[in-house]
């Protein structure tokens, strides 16, 4: 059976990447002395309408929003203090209350984490993430998705990843469904610590556990073998394919933790909530650009500036987040009632509903001990709802997914979790 064709509007908004686009964004940012989050009205509150009016400027659909709200005094926060992020929005033409998240923070600092007056350039981390959100919603701004699209600069990071904790919370007060979000947090520099220089691959953090489960998920997750298939590794494993799918010369690496060891990021708030959601980092970061007082000491350059980013690199970073965002908004919701019959036969059945948005679906398979999937079976009719496959339940894990009219692919459904 042949498979489904790729999504035009996934390929248009990979090519229309600009780096000068992306330049922009972070020389921008970058031209604020601090953007702390204590640092007020010159520096990141300047920077949040700064960014405001640069989402404006791509009109399109996009419909831009400044959250500011009170943070109490906190162990980060000396005093209770207004801080705001910023949104550019796309309402989903069929899901007008289901969204795909992509952010970066744009808040910056130096080496003490409440010094808010030190010039802090903050280019890499995250200037580079904040650029990528912006682009995306760039190429972006006059699709008409099926599901809503927010692309948030969000504040706050440094202090204890206050503005993604905010957009979390509201998003879950409102009954608002998450379907995939990831944050693009230092993604600009290839050159390592180490002094290689890695240029075709980005690193995808995931968590493994699955916040928030019943008692009998987790003993089902236990008994069938998925504990490495938690909602956000498997979103994790469909953004790589989106990679394989339509970005040509460059990869992903899954990493199974939840973030850099010991370390912390906006997507972890989304986790803890039981979203999907994911990491993306450099391949191997340089200490001497990130969080550092800006000095040259044994003829090191320390400071994150932005003659450290790598723009060439940069590109291939955003015009991945483009494709997956366009994919997975542009895609039916993923499939419901995904179930693998446990019987002891020497084939696989996976049965699962109809969904009426789907023109076929997609099995995945892969090996229980394979990071990604692979290999893809096409199940060419939507009213086609049972797959018998040549594949031991023992060995193998199994996912599908719905393939839309237009070739954009929802995330895929673990079978049997």
């Amino acid at each position: 059976m042949t498979g489904f064709s790729t999504c035009g509007a996934v390929t248009k908004a990979s090519r229309s990447v600009a780096t000068e686009q992306l330049r922009q964004t972070i020389m921008g940012l970058c031209a604020f002395p601090t953007r702390h989050t204590l640092s007020g009205a010159r520096g990141v509150d300047a920077a949040a309408d700064w960014l405001a009016r640069r989402f404006q400027s791509f009109g399109g659909n996009l419909r831009v929003e400044k959250d500011t709200w009170l943070e109490p005094k906190g162990q980060r926060v000396d005093k209770p203090t207004n801080i705001s992020n910023v949104y550019a929005k796309i309402t989903g033409s069929r899901h007008p209350n289901h969204w795909v998240v992509i952010s970066g923070h744009y808040d910056s600092r130096v080496t003490d984490v409440m010094d808010a007056t030190s010039i802090a350039p903050g280019a890499n981390d995250d200037a580079s993430g904040v650029a990528v959100t912006l682009e995306a919603a760039r190429v972006l701004a006059k699709s008409k998705p099926e599901i809503g699209i927010i692309f948030a600069a969000l504040t706050g990071e440094e202090q204890g990843l206050l503005g993604a904790k905010h957009l979390a919370e509201n998003l879950a007060a409102k009954g608002e469904t998450v379907v995939a979000m990831a944050t693009y947090d230092i993604v600009g520099n290839s050159m390592g610590a180490d002094g290689r220089k890695r240029t075709n691959y980005i690193r995808i953090f995931s968590g493994g556990d699955t916040p928030g489960e019943t008692t009998v998920s987790a003993t089902r997750r236990r008994t069938t073998g998925l504990d490495a298939d938690s909602p956000s590794r498997t979103l994790a494993r469909s953004l790589a394919d989106v990679a394989k799918r339509y970005i040509r010369g460059f990869h992903t690496e899954i990493v199974y933790r939840q973030d850099r060891f010991g370390r912390g990021g906006d997507h972890s708030p989304f986790h803890a909530a039981g979203v999907a959601a994911v990491r993306f980092t450099e391949p191997n970061e340089d200490w001497t650009h990130q969080h550092q007082d800006l000095r040259v000491d044994a003829g090191i350059d320390y400071g994150d500036k932005p003659e450290y980013v790598d723009f060439d690199y940069l590109t291939k970073v955003a015009s991945l987040a483009a494709a997956w965002v366009a994919d997975v908004s542009h895609a039916p919701l993923p499939p419901t009632g995904v179930t693998l019959v446990t019987d002891l036969a020497p084939v696989t059945t996976l049965k699962w509903r109809p969904n009426p948005d789907a023109i076929g679906y997609e099995v995945l398979v892969r090996l229980s001990t394979k990071a990604e999937w692979e290999k893809t079976i096409p199940i060419g009719k939507q009213s086609t709802v049972e797959a018998k496959l040549p594949f031991s339940k023992d060995d193998y894990v199994f996912g599908v997914r719905a393939v839309g009219k237009n070739g954009a692919r929802s995330i895929a459904v673990i079978a049997g979790r």
